[in-house]
């Protein structure tokens, strides 16, 4: 208990269990003062949600070109920590692959037969569907990758280069000082924690939602509150235990199966699906993405007030931003000996075409069979909402069952995978003396959250409902935004200080006010 930072736990900490306790007590005031606060942040601030996300797209294309993209992270000498593939492998499954597995299937199809009434466009109409898939590259592409790699990239240079400690407050050094070295760090730190439990909570309670729809349709085993809590416990209990085995054992192993599983998955779709279909509407669907690029990436509903990008496009923008702080923490301890410019393509550019191909082949087959069969995964997301569609998708296929049975075991080392790797930056967060040569942090705290977070799921699944998961979202998400500016910012200070010597890149010395105070002479950052 002595390392642990104060100020950054038990805040977060008692307003989670003020949070739970009031759920528990008085739901449904719960239920209506969380709806009419994400009502007023919908309302309020959408547009800087939209213009925050684009501005990260900007500077990870700057950096990507600029002098910094040069930089070795860690210094010109840094040795790396995981090769490539297992580099990619990890970053890929732990940043947005339970919403991959979640929405891939259900979202395109209710855009399809709901698109926004003010755009004017006529449901199940041809227009509908371009609209559908296009809308779903915005929502899982380039834009949240652009603020996980932002926000990463901050982080990765403060921690390795400039030898600060593992807190969020390190990487809005360059432009806070000083002041994020004692209390004030711990508060920024704190807060970005409460933020990222509540959105880990959310997207925990997808992953309970998907695994109790497919337990249902294969073993016959009813959802109940119960089951959920099962589920959460065993998740949670398997990201323990993987965490507990260390960064270069148990992350890397679920990743790399996590990540051939989707791509066997992915594969096995195109082939048996209807592969010309799949093909002609992505590329169609890609170039109306790219056209429209700035105009879906802006639109707050203003026009025609109406309430559906608030319900979609901001609201998941706000989910990047709730995940972005503490998730950039685990993406830039592991990217120690790689330049700045691999960085962008490990976590942005590969993982967003990944996303185009992935959501080409599910989203695309998902249409083909509701247009096909009279609407007949519409239906099922009416019936038994979301969790529910991908499930009559398998029906249709040959061996069904064993799919849905992938499926179920997929989105389980999915979250498993995305836990550990939340839970380390967790652990790292809440104690003192976690720096570029000791990663390391008791299991004890990764538990206290992980089964925190595993109990909010279970309300959330058990007794609020679907809504639950974007309403979370949306309300942690203001914090983070905030953060993720202040990391941009920081990462645009950082790059003016870029020096060429030959064909070494490196930073310019630090000030004396920017740094940590070390036993250590100052020297240059490389």
């Amino acid at each position: 208990m002595a390392k642990l930072r104060p100020v950054t736990f038990w805040p977060a900490f008692v307003c989670l269990v003020l949070t739970v306790a009031y759920t528990l007590i008085d739901k449904q005031n719960f239920i209506t003062g969380t709806s009419s606060l994400n009502t007023i942040i919908m309302t309020n601030l959408s547009w800087l949600f939209n213009l925050s996300a684009l501005f990260m797209v900007f500077i990870a294309a700057y950096a990507f070109f600029a002098p910094i993209g040069r930089v070795r992270i860690g210094g010109e000498n840094a040795s790396q920590m995981l090769t490539p593939f297992r580099w990619f492998a990890v970053s890929l499954t732990t940043v947005i692959a339970m919403g991959i597995l979640f929405w891939s299937v259900a979202e395109p199809v209710l855009h399809y037969h709901e698109p926004p009434a003010y755009l004017g466009i006529i449901p199940e109409s041809p227009e509908a569907m371009r609209f559908s898939m296009s809308t779903i590259f915005v929502h899982w592409t380039i834009t949240p990758y652009s603020i996980y790699t932002v926000a990463g990239l901050a982080f990765a240079l403060a921690f390795h280069n400039l030898k600060l400690p593992f807190s969020i407050g390190s990487m809005l050094r360059p432009i806070l000082g000083r002041w994020v070295d004692g209390v004030g760090g711990q508060i920024v730190d704190g807060l970005a924690l409460f933020a990222v439990v509540l959105g880990m909570s959310a997207t925990l309670t997808s992953g309970l939602l998907v695994i109790s729809d497919g337990m249902e349709s294969v073993l016959g085993i009813q959802k109940s509150t119960t089951g959920y809590a099962i589920i959460a416990i065993v998740i949670i209990g398997a990201a323990l235990i993987s965490a507990a085995s260390g960064l270069h054992r148990g992350i890397q192993n679920l990743a790399r199966i996590n990540t051939w599983l989707y791509f066997v998955g992915a594969i096995f779709i195109f082939i048996v699906g209807p592969t010309t279909f799949i093909l002609s509407l992505g590329v169609e669907s890609l170039g109306v993405y790219l056209s429209d690029f700035f105009a879906r990436n802006l639109v707050t509903g203003a026009s025609g007030n109406d309430p559906w990008p608030g319900w979609w496009t901001v609201a998941f923008f706000a989910s990047w931003f709730a995940w972005a702080p503490l998730s950039c923490l685990f993406l830039g301890k592991i990217a120690r000996g790689y330049t700045v410019r691999q960085f962008i393509m490990v976590n942005l550019l590969l993982p967003s075409a990944f996303g185009f191909v992935w959501f080409s082949i599910f989203s695309g087959f998902s249409l083909f069979f509701d247009t096909t069969m009279g609407g007949i995964m519409y239906q099922a997301y009416q019936d038994n909402g979301f969790a529910s569609v991908i499930y009559v998708l398998f029906d249709q296929l040959p061996g069904s069952t064993i799919l849905s049975a992938l499926f179920i075991f997929a989105c389980f080392i999915t979250f498993v995978t995305a836990a550990d790797s939340t839970t380390d930056a967790i652990g790292g967060l809440c104690i003192q003396g976690v720096d570029a040569e000791n990663l390391t942090s008791p299991i004890w705290v990764k538990t206290i959250w992980g089964c925190a977070v595993a109990f909010v799921a279970w309300i959330s699944a058990s007794f609020i409902g679907t809504d639950a998961i974007k309403m979370l979202f949306n309300l942690s998400g203001v914090p983070g935004m905030l953060i993720v500016l202040g990391a941009g910012l920081s990462f645009l200070k950082l790059a003016r200080r870029v020096e060429i010597n030959g064909d070494i890149v490196e930073l310019k010395p630090t000030l004396s006010t920017d740094v940590r105070k070390t036993s250590e002479p100052s020297r240059s950052i490389t």
